[in-house]
């Protein structure tokens, strides 16, 4: 029913200082420069006199796990996640998304320093460890805004899941984005069902020096059950989302669930052919109910239709239909 995510978006306090981590040292380009139109405004919820300047940025022009930073005249208060450091509001199990993942090149050590130097603060990591036939070995920073990013080498990585190995010191587009599980089968029915995205390449209960690591990336206990699922759109090898579920440790949602005019992650926009039926396909799987569709003018001036629908996690996603 729709594609893989094609373009994350990342309220930002300091544009300036967005940019010159994911142009400057990721490696991303921009592709536009634009300011939300009313139309788009509305459907996000935001007053029309709201002035919110979009930047949105790709790897090689690549049309998936792009970014865009939506700055706004009026500093935003609410932050989507931040759930580590003294007097954080939210906890590390706590459901909703929690990291976009970009794959470096190898030695991983290289690129945390690289990253660090322009502002971001190792977490956790780096750990290496194994999921089925991949071999990954990752590191979790905290970029502008609060955001985690979590950084990832595939020392042995399916050709479907990894588009390409970045330039050394440089990232590639935003190949997966994390969100902490409340609940696996309805979470399972939203992407699958409803969505119609592929589950099955990664499904799996993690288990002993596995899941002590994975834990350690994630900041919990070292005897927390762990299960990773993985959606993607077969087409795509970026823009898959991965689904982690903490089991009988998973709390609460996030204390500033997704939204537009957030610092942090925003909205997960996707391409969809026929907004009517996935919305069908949502409401027939009991997933979702009213679901309005707007037509909106998009940064490059083309008119298109938007729907907006929340995951079971706490998930916003924006279909666009052009």
């Amino acid at each position: 029913m729709i594609s893989g995510i094609e373009c994350v978006t990342l309220g930002v306090t300091d544009l300036a200082a967005a940019l010159r981590l994911y142009r400057d040292v990721c490696g991303f380009r921009v592709e536009s420069d634009t300011r939300a139109a009313v139309s788009l405004l509305s459907v996000w919820g935001l007053a029309p006199y709201a002035d919110v300047r979009l930047v949105e940025l790709s790897c090689d022009g690549y049309a998936f796990g792009r970014l865009r930073l939506a700055s706004f005249r009026d500093t935003p208060s609410s932050v989507t996640r931040r759930d580590h450091g003294p007097g954080a509001p939210d906890r590390p199990t706590d459901a909703g998304p929690k990291a976009l993942d970009l794959y470096v090149a190898p030695p991983l050590a290289r690129t945390v320093d690289i990253l660090g130097g322009a502002g971001c603060a190792l977490r956790a990591g780096p750990v290496r460890f194994l999921v089925r036939d991949s071999d990954s070995e990752e590191a979790m920073l905290t970029g502008p805004g609060d955001v985690p990013l979590l950084l990832m080498v595939g020392h042995r990585h399916p050709a479907r899941a990894q588009r390409s190995i970045p330039a050394a010191g440089r990232t590639s587009e935003i190949a997966t984005v994390s969100v902490v599980v409340a609940d696996l089968a309805a979470t399972r029915r939203f992407y699958v069902d409803g969505l119609g995205l592929r589950g099955v390449d990664i499904d799996d209960e993690l288990q002993g020096e596995e899941r002590e690591r994975v834990c350690r990336l994630f900041g919990v206990p070292d005897d927390t059950r762990v299960s990773l699922v993985l959606f993607r759109d077969p087409a795509q090898p970026s823009g898959k989302v991965l689904g982690v579920h903490f089991h009988e440790r998973t709390t609460t949602a996030l204390t500033n669930a997704m939204r537009p005019g957030n610092v942090g992650i925003n909205l997960f926009s996707t391409r969809c052919a026929h907004l009517e039926a996935l919305r069908d396909r949502l409401q027939a799987n009991g997933i979702a109910g009213h679901l309005p569709i707007a037509h909106v003018a998009l940064g490059d001036g083309m008119p298109a239709r938007v729907m907006l629908a929340r995951g079971p996690n706490g998930e916003l996603f924006e279909f666009i239909e052009r």
